[in-house]
This record gives structure tokens, sequence and C-alpha cells, in this order.
């Protein structure tokens, strides 16, 4: 888990390097680093969790960038296991910690105004605790891929939303209360900032 964190900031780190350049050329376009901070509601295997999402974005000229991610969680979610068995349980769940990185499309529509595509890779960490049995840690690795808008009202600060899904196909889950269909979706509201 530590080594996706480790190679996701990696890559945007390099990513942020290598079009520096660019980015400086750009300073009076859309180009430039850009930093934003927000709520996000996590969708994962039928429990609905509430947690805060740090970015960072390169993005050079005005159709590309880089990105990465990093999550932690605010509140619990609950998901029932097997309903109507006699092996039913209720579980809470909560997304721990997430990160990944990004590329990402920008498609401006207007000034200060672009709708975004991304794809990238990414891990998560949940705490899972089923009634009557321990509680125990759930990871995950996969790829992740969405589409938003984002909106600086004053050329350096604004409004984003967006739309991820996580794709949970390397699920590490050992007791079995938490695999189900192995994906979440994620809606997220930010402030953006553009230095």
């Amino acid at each position: 888990m530590r080594i996706m964190f480790a190679a996701a900031l990696a890559a945007t780190v390099s990513g942020l390097a290598f079009v520096a350049p660019a980015m400086a050329q750009e300073a009076a376009g859309p180009g430039g680093v850009y930093g934003s901070l927000g709520y996000s509601h996590v969708e994962a295997q039928g429990a609905a969790t509430n947690s805060i999402t740090g970015r960072a974005t390169g993005r050079f000229g005005r159709y590309l960038g880089v990105e990465g991610e990093v999550t932690a969680g605010l509140s619990s979610g609950d998901r029932t296991f097997s309903p109507g068995t006699p092996a039913q349980t209720h579980v809470g769940v909560k997304q721990q910690l997430a990160g990944a990185a990004y590329v990402v499309g920008f498609l401006p529509l207007m000034r200060n105004f672009d709708l975004l595509a991304r794809v990238g890779y990414g891990a998560s960490r949940y705490n899972i605790e089923p009634n009557g049995s321990p509680n125990y840690r759930a990871t995950e690795h996969g790829i992740r891929y969405g589409a938003g808008a984002q909106y600086l009202m004053n050329g350096s600060n604004g409004l984003r939303v967006d739309w991820t899904r996580e794709q949970m196909n390397s699920l590490s889950d050992s007791a079995g209360f938490f695999s189900s269909e192995k994906k979440a979706d994620v809606w997220s509201v930010s402030l953006v900032h553009k230095f």
C-alpha cells in the first residue's frame, strides 16, 4: 500500500518537473500549477462514506496535465453482508486513506471554464467493522477514470466538481465482508487555487 502511494506521488512530482518549463511560458494562460481541497462522497461495495481530498495538478498548455491526489476518510458508512440469509451481518465501512496519480485532459469551453477527463492508477485502504467479528483492514488498487468541470471565477480561485470510478480488481479482503462489486464511485466538490 505504501509503495503504491509513493509511486503515485513520484509520478506526479516527475510529471510536474517535466512540464515546469512549459508552465512558465504559459503563466498568463491556462497552464500552471493548481491546488485543490474539497469533499468527496464515496460509494464502495454498497456503503457510502465521506472523505476529504487534496489534489496537486500540473497543467501545461490548454489541453493536457498531470495530477496527484490524497484522500482521508471523515466518516463511516454501513452495508449488509449476505442480506436475508443466516450469515446476514451489519458491517461498518470507512475509507481510511487513498491516493492516485492521473493524466488529465482539459476541454476549454470559455475563459476560465473547462471540462476535464482523467485516467490513472491508485490505491486505497478501508477499515471494516463487521458486527460480532474482529475489525480489520481491506486494501485495493486499480485503474481510476472520471470526468468533471472546473471554473476559475477570477482566474485564480474557483470551483471543481467531478466523478471518478475506482476499479478494485486487486482487492485484498481477508475476512470477505467487503468483497462484492469490486468498484467504487466518488463524487467530489473542491475549491481550486491556481498558483
